[in-house]
Parts: C-alpha cells; sequence; structure tokens
C-alpha cells in the first residue's frame, strides 16, 4: 500500500501507444515516471524546483520525439538515460553562465524550510566569486567575459587583443585556480559544483 509500482503492467503497450501519438498513454507514462525520475534528478540537481523543471521540459521532448520509442527495447531504462543525459548537460552549463548559477542560487533564498545542501550551495557560489577575485587581473578579466558573458575565445582574443592560445591557456590556469580554492573548502562544495567544473568543456 502506498509504493509506487515499479513497472507499468501494460508498459510495452502504452509505450507502443506513445509512439503513436496516444495521448491517455502519455498521460499514464507522466504520472507514473514523473515520480521515479524526481528523485532521480534531484540527486543531480539538488534543487527540487530545478528537478521539477527539468522533468517538465524532458516530458516535453519525449512527446515530440515519441516516435523513437517504437524501436527503443527497455522504455524505462532509455528514460533514466535521457534524464542523466540531461541533467549532466544542466549541470556543465552552470560553471558557464553566471547567469544560470545566480538562478540557482536565488532559488534557495533563506525561507522556512532550508536545507543543509541548500545552504552549501548558496556558500559555493560566494566561494567561487572569492575564488575568482584572487585571481591575476588579466585571467580575471577573461573568465569573466567567457562566464559572465558568454564570450568565445575567439571573441575574447579580439577584444583584449591577445591571442586565441592565450586565452585558453588563462582559462585552464583559472579554472585550475578556483578548483584548487574549492577542494581546500570541500566542506562548502556541493556534489553539483563538483560536476558541473569537472565537466565544464574549456
Amino acid at each position: 500500500m502506498g509504493k509506487t509500482i515499479h513497472k507499468l503492467i501494460n508498459e510495452t503497450e502504452l509505450f507502443a501507444g506513445l509512439a503513436d501519438g496516444d495521448e491517455r498513454a502519455f498521460e499514464t507514462i507522466y504520472r507514473h515516471y514523473s515520480k521515479r525520475l524526481f528523485p532521480y534528478v534531484l540527486k543531480l540537481l539538488k534543487v527540487s524546483e530545478l528537478a521539477e523543471e527539468l522533468i517538465q521540459d524532458i516530458f516535453v521532448q519525449l512527446w515530440v520525439n515519441r516516435q523513437v520509442f517504437a524501436d527503443v527495447e527497455y522504455p524505462a531504462s532509455y528514460l533514466f538515460s535521457i534524464a542523466n543525459r540531461q541533467s549532466l548537460k544542466y549541470l556543465k552549463k552552470v560553471a558557464s553562465d553566471a547567469r544560470i548559477l545566480k538562478r540557482i542560487t536565488d532559488l534557495t533564498e533563506p525561507s522556512s524550510n532550508v536545507t543543509e545542501e541548500q545552504i552549501l550551495l548558496r556558500e559555493s557560489a560566494a566561494a567561487i566569486d572569492l575564488a575568482v577575485a584572487q585571481l591575476p587581473q588579466q585571467r580575471r578579466i577573461i573568465w569573466e567575459l567567457s562566464r559572465n558573458e558568454g564570450l568565445s575565445h575567439e571573441q575574447i582574443a579580439d577584444r583584449l587583443g591577445i591571442s586565441k592560445n592565450t586565452v585558453k591557456n588563462q582559462m585552464v590556469h583559472a579554472l585550475k585556480h578556483v578548483r584548487h580554492f574549492l577542494d581546500k573548502r570541500s566542506g562548502l562544495l556541493t556534489g553539483l559544483v563538483i560536476i558541473a567544473l569537472t565537466n565544464n568543456k574549456l
């Protein structure tokens, strides 16, 4: 009683119906799997609001690309692989887009139900700011142009009148400094920031 059923009785038929555009099949799949995916995505993203939004996006894309399920042998596993891929894709953006990081910290502002993870996330964001402030001037400017303004290495090179290779090298050193700074303060560093920084593409 009260436990989530781990497999839909007519799962194969439902996913076949989804592939054919059956809206009722889609609704049944959504009700069942959104509940199963939520704790999995939440474990990766750490913030419930973001997990809920990502799951909504996953199911929107699921409906748009529903025809693929006509050939998927294990649809449940496929759904979790989509959730994992989309979560990691989002996490990678965190380290490269200060606006996203700010949005995450805004979502975790103090409330009557503040969790330890939310506090750690805010403190991690503040720690990143401290680490960046310690960078040499040119390296800090390059970091901010890349992370805050979203400029490419080529665009930064043009703006600062330096080579693209110099920009890349400065970003490598900046990232190493930030990661080292955070490693020394591991109590502040959440899994989200670790993954984001580790997987961020320079």
